[in-house]
């Protein structure tokens, strides 16, 4: 029996286990390492930022005046291959991105627009008559004739003009009224109105073409008050406003918005805890 080979092929096979199991770790270590460097970078990359974007809108102190922006979640949801998140948690990502959209797709600026147009439309033809003031004939070569009805100037410019600075003025300062007008001059009875629709008003019942005042038709009706004070007095801007559909819509997406963002941000808070708690601290 060769001792001296039997001692060799042993020590030979305890260094190969000694050192294989010395590169095994190492490459456990290198392996823990790299795992614990893509979770931390993950969690600063994608789950925190998400969370300080939506964070403002997980509660309800924001109105459907608020324009809501958040690009990264558009972004992970529109790429979605580059960023690997788990499917419970793109399926709601997705869902909230579409209910962004939807609600940022209703314009109130138009929609108020819209109102104002036709409470402007219904009182100038309670106050004046009509709306049309008079009929332009046409005719072309060929012979044919064809009347067209002429607006009138104020209606006519005020729908072309959404005048949105006004209009936002006008929305922010909902049941907060900044004039009156007086109803009963004999009991100085005396009725809050909105400056802001008054204003409006009166910015297109007065208009300037061409350096001159638009010379308005006389009123068909006996006013208490200005045109453009009964306009804002007896046409209720702001119910009109709160029963459109639009409007309703837009307030009934903004409340699903705000709990699927509660929602979202309690998922990620999670992943992150579990993040911070796994890895961070063992870098440290």
């Amino acid at each position: 029996m060769d001792w001296n080979s039997i001692i060799t092929d042993v020590v030979s096979g305890t260094l190969l286990l000694v050192f294989g199991g010395i590169g095994g770790w190492i490459a456990g270590i290198s392996k823990g390492k790299k795992k614990s460097e893509l979770a931390i970078e993950r969690k600063n990359e994608i789950y925190q930022p998400i969370i300080d974007e939506l964070i403002d809108y997980t509660n309800f102190n924001w109105d459907i005046m608020t324009e809501i922006k958040a690009p990264k979640l558009f972004e992970i949801v529109s790429n979605c291959y580059k960023y690997g998140l788990s499917e419970e948690l793109l399926k709601k990502c997705e869902s909230l991105n579409n209910s962004i959209k939807v609600y940022s797709n209703i314009n109130i600026i138009s929609v108020s627009h819209n109102i104002i147009v036709k409470i402007f439309k219904e009182a100038y033809e309670e106050i004046y008559g009509s709306i049309i003031e008079g009929v332009c004939y046409h005719s072309d070569r060929d012979g044919n004739e064809w009347n067209e009805e002429v607006i009138a100037a104020p209606v006519e410019y005020l729908e072309q003009f959404d005048c949105p600075e006004q209009i936002r003025n006008l929305l922010i300062n909902e049941g907060m009224y900044s004039d009156q007008v007086c109803i009963d001059y004999e009991n100085s009875l005396y009725e809050p109105i909105y400056k802001q629709l008054k204003d409006i008003y009166a910015s297109f019942l007065y208009i300037h073409i061409n350096g001159e005042q638009y010379k308005l038709p006389e009123c068909k009706i006996k006013l208490r008050m200005l045109p453009e004070e009964h306009m804002a007095y007896y046409y209720d801007f702001f119910e009109r406003f709160n029963q459109n559909e639009d409007i309703q819509k837009k307030y009934k997406i903004r409340e699903d918005i705000i709990y699927s963002s509660q929602g979202i941000v309690q998922d990620l808070k999670d992943i992150v805890e579990r993040i911070v708690k796994i890895y961070e601290v063992e870098q440290i």
